[in-house]
């Protein structure tokens, strides 16, 4: 009767736990989330001289010491010549593991054509307090 029991309540944990982490199951496994809120912009600073913005909406941030990152390849005639890619930004007021906001992140290319950039960006949802990796992909005309 004590080994019923026992078998009884671990197969019980056992389907429980699958059920119950269904619905957070891309966080949990380590997955990357494909639809994010993570917006993304160039803008040119000179000759051959770019900035890349990356914006969250309110109540979201970057986690400050996540490990971002971020690819910038040229195509079609593009060359990226140099990049400085690493996130930084002032610390947020109210929660102090993540950025305010993220300082653009510079570039210098050579030539015309296609940039794609590449990347893997945690950010956290400060209303249902979740952090997510998220896969971000763009392309720009240079």
């Amino acid at each position: 009767m004590n080994r019923n029991l026992v078998s009884y309540f671990l197969i019980s944990m056992f389907v429980f736990g699958l059920f119950s982490c269904n619905e957070s199951k891309e966080i949990q496994a380590g997955e990357v989330l494909e639809s994010h809120p993570i917006e993304v912009s160039v803008k040119e600073k000179g000759s051959g001289k770019y900035e890349l913005e990356l914006y969250l909406p309110k109540d979201f941030g970057f986690q400050i010491e996540a490990p971002h990152r971020i690819f910038l390849s040229g195509s079609e005639g593009l060359k990226v010549k140099s990049a400085e890619l690493k996130l930084t930004g002032p610390i947020h007021p109210k929660k102090r593991e993540y950025f305010e906001y993220v300082k653009p992140l510079t570039f210098q290319v050579e030539g015309k054509g296609k940039l794609l950039m590449e990347g893997k960006l945690f950010y956290c949802n400060f209303l249902k307090n979740i952090c997510i990796p998220a896969k971000v992909t763009k392309t720009f005309s240079i």
